[in-house]
């Protein structure tokens, strides 16, 4: 559960950086970045829990779903708080 929470809180890491250190439009781009690899891992983390409920994993199926939660969080901070 540790490795999803990296992009919420690259996210956040990002938002409290100064602009001097990157520059505006960089951060920007940063945060764009991390945005879009975050939702190509929930998109993975997504299939991997519908395979494992499929199997009959339902325990696993829920860790995965949670993790894609997790992994959706720098789309709504993007757009709501920090955006």
């Amino acid at each position: 559960m540790i490795l999803p929470l990296t992009a919420p809180a690259a996210m956040v890491g990002l938002y409290f950086t100064p602009k001097d250190v990157f520059g505006c439009a960089n951060r920007g781009l940063m945060a764009l970045g991390v945005v879009f690899l975050a939702t190509v891992a929930a998109a993975a983390t997504t299939r991997r829990a519908m395979k494992e409920k499929r199997g009959g994993g339902k325990e696993a199926a829920y860790w995965w779903i949670a993790s894609t939660l997790i992994l959706l969080l720098p789309i709504v901070l993007l757009a709501g708080p920090l955006g």
